[in-house]
């Protein structure tokens, strides 16, 4: 994404908000700068929740610039930009998952959930090559 002013909206529908950045750096440090300044500002009446959160983000990329988004760092970015927002630590983030494709636009999509309970815990062994 380049390095203009880009755009932030926030959609909400209940405990569901979903934030769209359009036209923004994915540099970490911008990006979560960006990020963080608009949503205190337009999200100040959200107060921080207690409990665990799912998170999705979808990253697309325009097809000049596939290599320039590394999930993990626009997670990261998009998490830290969110404490103290929805949640009081991101820690509180259970479930994540984040994925990067080819599109049109140069566009992140941002999914927050509140959970309703804790994940289940699981075996964490050879068994779970046996999960589809």
């Amino acid at each position: 994404m380049g390095s203009g002013a880009g755009k932030v909206k926030l959609h909400t529908d209940g405990d569901v908000a979903v934030v769209i950045i359009d036209a923004a750096t994915t540099q970490t440090r911008p990006l979560k700068k960006f990020v963080s300044a608009f949503i205190k500002r337009e999200a100040a009446s959200v107060r921080p929740w207690f409990g665990p959160f799912e998170v999705r983000i979808w990253t697309s990329v325009m097809s000049e610039k596939p290599g320039a988004h590394d999930v993990d760092n626009v997670a990261k970015a998009i998490l830290d930009a969110l404490d103290g927002v929805f949640w009081r630590d991101d820690r509180q983030v259970v479930r994540l998952i984040s994925e990067r494709f080819t599109g049109d636009a140069n566009r992140i999509a941002v999914k927050i959930t509140p959970l309703k309970k804790e994940i289940e815990p699981i075996e964490l062994d050879k068994t779970l090559l046996d999960e589809a």
